[in-house]
């Protein structure tokens, strides 16, 4: 198949290219624009953990039905002084005209605020309203064209009314704290609504792609000018990102189309298909170059007069290169994509939701960075010919040609990574103990790993929607909301008797806030201890769900979301464990011929992954560093963030896994002995993996820039596996415990080496490449 490839890319350079560019246009105005019909942010959701299925979200479906299609619009506004009655007169008449004409505008429902009339604040309804301080007051408007009737989601028109309606109202709203500056000259305002969170979240997410990228592509340019020595190879692994960026946005806005994204899930996709297109086109090029200066020593040299490469498109010596190039590290970037894309389409396996979102986002990423690798990166560089191997200007400047030369990607069989290999291989033990304690302890505050699930927190401290929902949390206890819900199906005495006596009785309960009928359901709304994320909360709502409640009863909130998020994760784990690992184990297995190997490989992985994660709870759940990073500690990792965290980390590590693998054994199967194929593997496989993780790490650390919280934890989270696992693992680990196996690496059983040597897969493919007639391969 990589044979076939190879004739193609070659052969039809022009034509790949030309088809990706109108690929990418094409895709990319899709996601803008979506062709007059919303571009892919309009078509994001801020963010739920709730899971399809569940006990809290089928609690939530009841609530919402019970609700109606209303939509509360609240004006939250401040720098007022309420505290004398003088002032709170001087209030009414000012917000009598707003009253009058919010009452009267179309699809107004109801119009509650604690200056209706004078003397009204003495009310304990109004007195809600007003914070504890006196020093603001809410207006809360009810939206709800159809009154109490429950609309199909399927009636569009009556979609629009209502869009137009609370848009008209939020307008109305936010002139308020101006007219009110004749009596208080310091009043502002917040207007909120759940559309107006979710747009926050939405424009933060496209702030933070952006700043991201800007931040990464310079420093992955500059890193990428220091491994080829020059702007033109550097060039290529750009060339790559911005066409798989462009065609994952497209795909994401195609895969909206037919299933709910979230604004995490664009980072996730976008942070991924950014850094692994880089890292797969660096290999590619890197790869490339080398066959062309191993040509060049072996007397290939270019027969041009100034003894420069010469620039015709598929000379024998470029279709060569190639060709060995797409069968090489092409069938490397191949098992590394399909490694990772198994991974995260494990996700899917665990649930609905945002799992299956991110785990589809992410497979179709993968697929499209391993397309530009093997595809258009080659037809690039077959267009470009031998002038990529080049000197650029750069290697003649003093001093700095010297060290381009020295950290260059086209390195000899010695150098600093073989003396690496053999200072391993004089103490293997020492090593091996060494980065075992190491790992150990960066991964003991794991131990401690608590997982929310938040909306509204995760934006900046600064943002209105968040400076709202922190004021109503504190200063508004009546109306901020509750920390579990508890829906019954039934009313009367029996079901009154059930909450007062056995349900506010329950540890962990501090009060019932409120209790009311509808439509056959009793809704009871709970005051928990501790935060409404935390454990305690947690235990609470676990109590009240062991209860053996009268009729079917449902309890609802963030803790409850958090325990049934974690319940669908525990679910699914063995199967996408099992998954993921049987897959690893066989793709290994086929690159290598080794049983050993894989098992190796997926022990060293998750330790490197306990120990990426163990950094994570340090930092953002125990707050170490808030101030560096700017945010907030929330007192845990938000739960989409560990799960996706823990699955593409698992495919990056075993990325780095199959790059220094696939040398080694290249090397193995020439002849060599363990401890030669392991020093030459690593020497030829050492820089490019340390340059591709420093990209990676670039790429990652340029989203932590961002202010989502989610954004910085996944951002930090991968950095952070990456580059312990291109240092500690794959430089010292990996060759220590190869040393201390020796040739029982390379053991499998007599049947599969007869059925491995049967295939294909056991042959060396930079041999079998080298054989290949370049001229069978003609232009047109």
């Amino acid at each position: 198949m990589l044979a076939w490839l190879a004739r193609r890319v070659v052969k039809d350079a022009w034509f790949v290219v030309i088809t990706w560019v109108v690929l990418s246009t094409a895709l990319a105005i899709t996601a803008l624009t979506g062709w007059g019909g919303g571009g892919l942010f309009s078509r994001l959701e801020a963010g739920s953990a709730s899971i399809p299925g569940t006990e809290s979200a089928t609690g939530q479906q009841v609530l919402d039905s019970l609700a109606g299609d209303s939509v509360p619009v609240t004006l939250l506004v401040r720098g007022v002084d309420l505290k004398g009655t003088e002032h709170r007169e001087r209030i009414v008449p000012a917000l009598a005209k707003v009253h009058e004409e919010l009452a009267a505008m179309s699809g107004v429902e109801k119009v509650v605020d604690p200056f209706l009339s004078p003397g009204a604040l003495a009310t304990p309804a109004a007195q809600a309203l007003v914070s504890k301080n006196l020093d603001s007051f809410l207006i809360v408007v009810t939206v709800n064209p159809k009154a109490a009737a429950v609309v199909p989601a399927t009636d569009t028109e009556h979609s629009r009314r209502l869009d137009d309606a609370v848009d008209a109202v939020e307008t109305r709203l936010m002139r308020v704290p101006g007219e009110l500056h004749d009596v208080e000259p310091s009043a502002t305002g917040i207007v909120s609504h759940k559309q107006l969170v979710t747009d926050s979240i939405t424009n933060q997410t496209r702030k933070d792609l952006v700043t991201g990228e800007m931040i990464a592509m310079p420093v992955a340019l500059m890193i990428m000018v220091l491994v080829f020595g020059g702007l033109l190879a550097a060039s290529m692994p750009l060339v790559g990102a911005l066409a798989s960026v462009a065609c994952t946005l497209g795909a994401l806005y195609l895969l909206s189309l037919g299933t709910p994204l979230q604004s995490f899930v664009v980072n996730i996709a976008s942070v991924l298909g950014l850094g692994l297109s880089i890292d797969y086109a660096l290999l590619m090029t890197s790869r490339y170059r080398e066959e062309l200066a191993r040509a060049y020593d072996a007397g290939n040299l270019p027969d041009a007069a100034d003894g420069r490469p010469p620039a015709r498109r598929r000379d024998p010596l470029v279709v060569s290169c190639m060709t060995t190039t797409i069968l090489t590290a092409g069938r490397t970037v191949v098992f590394s994509a399909v490694t990772i894309a198994i991974s995260l389409f494990g996700l899917s396996l665990m649930g609905g939701g945002i799992l299956r979102s991110i785990g589809l986002a992410g497979a179709v990423v993968v697929l499209i960075a391993v397309a530009a690798a093997v595809t258009l990166i080659p037809a690039v560089l077959v267009l470009l010919g031998q002038r990529v191997a080049r000197p650029s200007v750069l290697e003649r400047v003093p001093l700095l040609g010297g060290l381009l030369h020295r950290i260059g990607d086209v390195s000899r069989e010695r150098g600093v990574f073989a003396a690496l290999a053999r200072w391993v291989h004089a103490r293997p033990w020492t090593i091996l103990t060494a980065c075992l304690a190491v790992l150990t302890v960066l991964a003991l505050p794991v131990l401690r790993l608590h997982t929310i699930s938040s909306t509204v927190e995760q934006l900046p401290a600064d943002s209105s929607q968040r400076v709202y929902a922190q004021t109503l949390s504190e200063d508004y206890p009546a109306v901020a909301g509750q920390d579990a819900t508890v829906i019954i199906r039934g009313t009367g005495e029996r079901i009154s008797a059930f909450i007062n006596d056995e349900v506010a009785s329950l540890p962990g309960v501090e009060a019932v806030l409120g209790q009311s009928s509808a439509e056959g359901f009793t809704v009871v709304h709970l005051d928990l201890t501790g935060d409404e994320a935390s454990t305690a909360a947690e235990r609470a709502v676990s109590a009240i769900r062991a209860l053996k409640a009268p009729a079917d009863m449902w309890v609802t909130g963030q803790a409850a979301d958090q325990i049934d998020f974690r319940e669908t994760v525990d679910h699914g784990l063995p199967l996408t464990l099992g998954a993921i690992l049987v897959a690893t184990f066989v793709l290994l297995f086929l690159m290598t011929g080794s049983l050993l190997i894989p098992v190796k490989a997926l022990i060293v992985n998750a330790l490197s992954l306990a120990a990426s994660m163990g950094v994570l709870v340090w930092v953002f759940q125990n707050g170490h560093g808030s101030g560096l990073l700017g945010f907030t500690p929330l007192g845990g990792l938000e739960t989409a963030v560990v799960v996706t965290a823990a699955t593409v980390g698992f495919g990056l590590a075993m990325d780095y896994e199959v790059f220094l693998l696939a040398r080694i054994t290249e090397y193995r199967r020439t002849g060599r002995d363990n401890d030669t194929s392991v020093e030459l593997g690593l020497q030829r496989s050492g820089r490019v993996v340390t340059f591709a993780a420093l990209i990676m790490v670039a790429v990652f650390l340029g989203f932590v820039s961002g202010k989502l919280i989610a954004v910085k934890e996944i951002g930090l989270a991968l950095a952070v596996i990456v580059a312990l696992d291109a240092s500690i693992v794959r430089m010292l680990l990996v060759p220590a415990t190869m040393t201390l196996l020796g040739e029982w690496n390379w053991w499998s059983p007599c049947w599969l080496q007869r059925l491995l040597a049967g295939s294909d897969a056991d042959a060396d493919p930079a041999s079998t490449a080298r054989t290949t007639v370049p001229g069978s391969v003609t232009a047109d």
